[in-house]
This record gives C-alpha cells, structure tokens and sequence, in this order.
C-alpha cells in the first residue's frame, strides 16, 4: 500500500481517537463507562439500631424514594420491592433522569410502606409538604390519598416493618464521574412484648385481660414528625399462656408460676409523649398495670447510655419486653425491663 493511501485511512482514525482522548476530560470512554453524563446513585442504609450496624439488606424489602427539588416539587419517584434490595451493593440509579442541580431525598420503606400493604398508606403528592404517611386501622382499608386512618381507632393485628429517610438539600453536580448519595433510614415500627406473672402462684390466663398501647401516632409527617390526631388504642395481636421460674423472694415464694405474654407491634414513639400501657381484667375491668411505657424504658437508658438522648434512644431501639409481677389482688408490685442484654427493675411505689 502506498504512502498517500495509508494517510488516506490513517487521518480518519487518528481524527476519531483524538476525539476520544479529548473528551471526557482527556481519559478514554470505557466500554462500562457510558457517556460524559454525571452518573447518579442513591444508596440506602439501615444502621440507626442499638448495634450500629447496617442491616438494611437483611430487614428493608420495599423501597420508595421522592427528589425534591429546591422548591419542594416531587420531581421523580422510584419504587421497588423484592430480592433486588437484597443484592450486594444496591442503588437507585438517576442516570439522565435529574439535571444538574440541588435535590432532597426522601424515603418510605419497608413492607409497611409496599402499596396495598394494609398496615400503612403514604398518600399521592406532588410536593414534599404535602406528603403522609398514615397508619391504617384494618387490612380491609384501601390505600388511597384520602384513607381514613387509624387515629380514634383501635388497631388489632401486627403491622409491616416501617422505615423512614430524609436527607438536606444535596448537590448533584454537573462533572462526570460518579457521584453516589446516602440516604439513611430510621425504623418506626416497635414490637412490645409484656409479660405477666402472679406472685401468688394463682392460675393465670392471658386471654381474660386486654392488653392495650395508647398513642397518638397513627400519621406521620414528610419528615417523621408526628400529627397530631385522636389517639390510637393498640391492642395485642397475640397472647401465649406458659410458666416460669421465680427465684425466692420477700414476699413469695419460689417456684413455678403461671405466665402469660402479650405482643403487639406500635408505631413511633415519641420521648415527650404519655404511651399508656395498660392491662384490664375482661370480668370487672380492675386495672393491672397502667405504666407510661417510654418513660419506664427511658430509665433503662438513662441507666446504659446517659450520653445517647432519648428520641435516639427510642429511634434506635425497636423491641421492647416488660415483666409485669402482680399480687394476689391482681395489682402489680413489680416490673422488669428488659432491652438487648440489659435490665432495669422498678417496683410499684403505690402498692
């Protein structure tokens, strides 16, 4: 082949590579790397729990995420659920769906959040002010934006796990490269375990109480503050009757003893709220136990972690278990917390 014939083919390619060692600020497209577009990704994270670590891969199976844009506008919103959450690794990729510019992020997640769920619905909206997420009182109550929630009502069955996120403005610059974003959760969703026993060794059968969690908790803002509503009256989804062991004691003896365990599932709780936990005897209504739940808790914490403050400590924590003992008058004369590896005993000053 001649000379002029080689520079006839050889101009064209040497043309088409400077073209490719010039772009892209001067390095070469990878056949992985796409175009010179900004590459976006949201990657979420569940370690706002007592052993800080993160367990979103194992607990979250439903994401959906909100951008909101510097005026409030809902500008995209990507839903997702099953196995796909589970993968080493998973974001959300906002590849040419957001322009260049300042962004938050918000997120409700979890099974509880999975449309058509029955335990919550986060209504339609086309701004961040005007989302919300409400707990609904039955699985019969259809998801829609006007659902009628489960505020004044009573709430009988365990609830889907419900997880919360929101981020401040963040930049999504207009450099290529990737540019991945975090988008931390914190859990809503509480399951409570309470524990009777009687001192007395008198029979005990958990289905002749009823149990109930009183909070006002049933809607919940964007930012997971909560509405203001009628109270919610939570009642046990389960109650399992057994026996346990007392170690002697001043005022009973030792032994075996009826046991009964009550479990529900409540939503947020709140450090400056009254959530009254109660069991009712179902023959004459006679009180058990009335005990402000968060602030019987809190002294556990106070008593482990002084410096953690207590909405942290309640947003952190998500399973919560309480011995009540009671007396031959069904009263109870002492109550046993127990959270992780901790415990925390209160007797009952009034008795």
């Amino acid at each position: 082949m001649n000379q002029s014939r080689i520079k006839r083919f050889m101009l064209p390619a040497l043309a088409a590579l400077m073209v490719l060692t010039t772009s892209c600020s001067d390095s070469f497209i990878y056949e992985d790397e796409g175009d010179c577009d900004p590459r976006y990704r949201v990657r979420f994270s569940y370690d706002w729990n007592m052993k800080y670590a993160d367990a979103f891969a194992s607990e979250v199976d439903h994401v959906t995420l909100n951008v909101v844009d510097s005026d409030g506008r809902i500008v995209y919103t990507h839903s997702e659920s099953g196995e796909a959450l589970k993968s080493d690794g998973y974001e959300i990729v906002l590849d040419k769906v957001l322009a260049p510019g300042f962004y938050r992020l918000q997120a409700w997640c979890g099974g509880g959040a999975r449309p058509g769920n029955g335990s919550f619905a986060v209504n339609q909206a086309t701004t961040l002010d005007g989302l919300r997420c409400t707990l609904l009182p039955d699985d019969e109550t259809a998801a829609r934006a006007d659902v009628e929630g489960a505020d004044g009502k009573h709430v009988r069955r365990a609830l889907n796990n419900l997880y919360h996120g929101l981020t401040d403005e963040l930049y999504f610059p207009a450099e290529e490269g990737m540019h991945v974003f975090k988008m931390p959760l914190k859990k809503n969703t509480n399951s409570v375990k309470v524990m009777l026993q009687h001192l007395s060794g008198t029979e005990l059968d958990g289905n002749d109480f009823d149990f109930t969690i009183t909070s006002n908790n049933a809607r919940m803002d964007y930012d997971n503050s909560i509405i203001s509503t009628a109270k919610t009256v939570y009642h046990a989804w389960d109650i399992r009757n057994g026996s346990g062991s007392l170690a002697p004691g001043d005022d009973f003896d030792g032994g075996t003893h009826d046991a009964t365990v009550a479990e529900f599932t409540v939503g947020r709780l709140m450090a400056d709220e009254d959530v009254r936990l109660e069991a009712r005897r179902k023959s004459d209504g006679q009180i058990a136990f009335s005990v402000d739940m968060v602030n019987l808790a809190l002294l556990l914490k106070s008593a482990n972690i002084r410096s953690m403050d207590d909405q942290e400590f309640l947003d952190r924590q998500d399973d919560y278990n309480f011995i009540f003992f009671l007396d031959s008058h069904y009263r109870w004369t002492q109550c046993q917390v127990n959270i992780l590896s901790w415990t925390f005993v209160q007797n009952n000053e009034e008795i």
